[in-house]
């Protein structure tokens, strides 16, 4: 009987070399299975324990871990395939043989591979858990959806009963790890403004969780059924998970790999059996010529249109000499005129271009912007004013990605250029949206305090935008007086050197954070509100600073708080007024990113509403400790 393959995954891995990553996960979870550590300097090791047989082998640049074990009469093998490059990747399948019934699902090691590096399936990056989407990152995750790339479906979980929704999410991220992704929309308004986006058909409300297949355009998609959705009712059924599980893992697996991966996978297997030499993989993972997109290839000559330099004016033409009489010698060959210059069209791809489009759409943008914001004193609520200027976030977005060109295929480093200037331009984006943030929040308290349209005020001044998270420290010491930031410069700087792009990103939320909990604080102390920072956050109302609620979490998990080895990372300095013994541990964050590789956080403590009416910033940096990332 042929075996049953129940889960395949095919990752693509930017690190080098993967095999010390995949070799230390693969190894850990065999262990928890009863052999013994490998020896990871044998370029082959082989173990029999209790039925199970682990065989681990390398050659060169490829390997191979493959766990066998009993089951029912059966075998269950577990098999993962792994070629370096550029980036490289690793296959990932387990089979079954015999009649035994099992549900697919994720190996045990696959969660903690995914947080070695930023794995992605050759088009989106793979996580190793749910994440949390907050309304301020639909348009992002709009990109991941439609990311024509993306080969492993998107399930979405709308918000239902809190904890019951979230479990679900947690199991489904657990099971389909690899071939799927997991996200969870934080709150009701999200939902709303993500169901507005897609379009009836394609929404996902109430509880409900829908799996979006790839490829995937609302705006295209004439088959709403490719997407299932489950309903609240079908949710609580025994074996629900599991069905929808079996169905993204199915499609995972159904998925055509890579061109580069579908013809390399040959080789590595010759090379690992020992049919052909290590020399053979040198080329395995170069890609065919890339078909050409007429769409894109008729952009780009519409872009190079616009470098059309203008002919020099022709210099006046001379008579022609008089024809020579029969007989006649050769004349001499008299200098004549240059030949009439032409248009030239520059061909070749000029770096201003891009920028060039990019300012005229701005510019055509602006006073949609401009108009949008001075309509705010008559609009019925400041709260659609904010809505209005967001949708045309979203439009400038897109228009970004039309606009600026891809790098040609298969050109590594002209794609490494192009990836930084995305988050360049990413960072740049964060900025000029929190700007404009501002100048609503501003209406919006001006609207509050005046109870009426108000015309003709100055708008506030340009808000503090934080280059580093390091800078944000500085300026929130000297500016917010109803914080105490502590000693956490060390590892604030660490993560601006680690990634100096996206740390200004971290920043600028990082910043919006300090803020929100200061005037939170304020409000708090003084006793114009009584409930917690996340009510501060959730409500929203009246011009406050807040950050979306899903950026949150107040508590930790029994497992970090019940530990030592994970609460003392998570213990910091507070006066004694605060705690007798000058510290205490400080469960609550702000997760300044949910999930990937790094995650910073933000750990506070609230005494607002204590003795010193203050809020204490104990840490900022990479994610801390837990049971997950040990």
């Amino acid at each position: 009987m042929a075996p049953t393959q129940l889960y395949q995954a095919v990752l693509r891995d930017p690190g080098r070399p993967i095999w010390v990553r995949l070799h230390r996960v693969f190894s850990t979870w065999a262990q928890t299975k009863g052999f013994p550590p490998p020896d990871a300097g044998r370029p082959r090791v082989e173990h029999e324990h209790a039925g199970a047989r682990l065989v681990m082998e390398r050659r060169a640049e490829c390997g191979r871990y493959v766990l066998e074990e009993p089951l029912d009469g059966g075998r269950l093998r577990t098999r993962a395939v792994f070629l370096d490059g550029a980036p490289g990747w690793v296959q990932i399948t387990v089979e079954q043989e015999g009649n035994a019934r099992r549900n697919a699902r994720a190996p045990g090691f696959v969660p903690a591979y995914l947080r070695t590096a930023r794995i992605t399936d050759g088009g989106i990056h793979l996580v190793d858990r749910a994440e949390v989407l907050a309304e301020d990152e639909v348009h992002r995750f709009l990109r991941v959806l439609t990311e024509p790339r993306r080969q492993v479906p998107v399930v979405v979980v709308s918000p239902g009963h809190r904890d019951e929704n979230t479990a679900r999410a947690d199991r489904l991220a657990e099971a389909t790890a690899g071939a799927g992704v997991v996200v969870r929309l934080a709150d009701r308004r999200t939902e709303n403004l993500f169901n507005r986006l897609m379009g009836d058909e394609l929404s996902v409300y109430g509880g409900a969780i829908r799996t979006y297949a790839a490829p995937f355009d609302p705006a295209t998609e004439r088959s709403p059924y490719r997407h299932p959705p489950m309903r609240p009712a079908k949710l609580r059924e025994e074996g629900a998970l599991e069905t929808i599980a079996d169905g993204v893992i199915g499609r995972a697996s159904a998925a055509e790999p890579h061109p580069e991966v579908r013809q390399s996978l040959p080789v590595v297997l010759r090379v690992l059996a020992g049919r052909a030499e290590v020399v053979a993989l040198e080329g395995a993972m170069t890609p065919p010529p890339a078909p050409v997109d007429p769409a894109r290839e008729e952009l780009r000559r519409k872009m190079m249109a616009l470098t059309v330099r203008p002919a020099p004016p022709s210099p006046p033409r001379s008579p022609a000499p008089p024809a020579a009489p029969p007989g006649a010698a050769e004349p001499e060959p008299v200098p004549g005129p240059a030949p009439e210059p032409v248009a030239v069209v520059d061909e070749s791809p000029d770096p201003d271009v891009a920028h060039q489009v990019a300012e005229m759409v701005v510019k055509a943008m602006r006073q949609e912007l401009d108009t949008a914001l001075g309509l705010a004193a008559g609009a019925d609520t400041s709260r659609d004013v904010l809505r209005e200027v967001r949708t045309l976030g979203l439009h400038l977005a897109g228009l970004r990605e039309l606009i600026v060109p891809a790098a040609p295929a298969g050109s590594e480093d002209d794609l490494r250029v192009a990836h930084e200037l995305l988050r360049e331009e990413y960072a740049e984006t964060v900025t000029a949206a929190r700007v404009l943030e501002e100048r609503v929040r501003w209406l919006e308290r001006t609207l509050a305090e005046s109870g009426h349209p108000v015309y003709g005020i100055a708008t506030p001044g340009e808000p503090f935008t934080p280059a580093s998270l390091a800078e944000t420290l500085v300026e929130a010491r000297s500016r917010l007086a109803h914080l105490v930031v502590g000693q956490t410069d060390n590892a604030a700087v660490r993560l601006d050197h680690a990634d100096p792009m996206l740390s200004r990103t971290w920043a600028a939320k990082a910043w919006d954070a300090l803020l929100a909990l200061d005037d939170f604080a304020r409000a708090r102390s003084s006793g114009e509100f009584a409930g917690g920072f996340y009510d501060w956050c959730a409500d929203g109302s009246g011009g406050r600073r807040v950050i979306p609620p899903g950026m949150l979490a107040m508590r930790e998990s029994a497992s970090v708080t019940n530990s030592a080895k994970f609460s003392q990372p998570r213990t910091f300095p507070v006066p004694a007024e605060v705690h007798p013994s000058g510290k205490i541990v400080m469960e609550a964050h702000v997760k300044l990113r949910a999930v990937g590789y790094p995650a910073p956080r933000m750990y506070f403590h609230d005494d607002s509403g204590g003795v010193t009416g203050k809020i204490y910033v104990g840490y900022l940096g990479d994610h801390l400790p837990n049971t997950r990332t040990n």
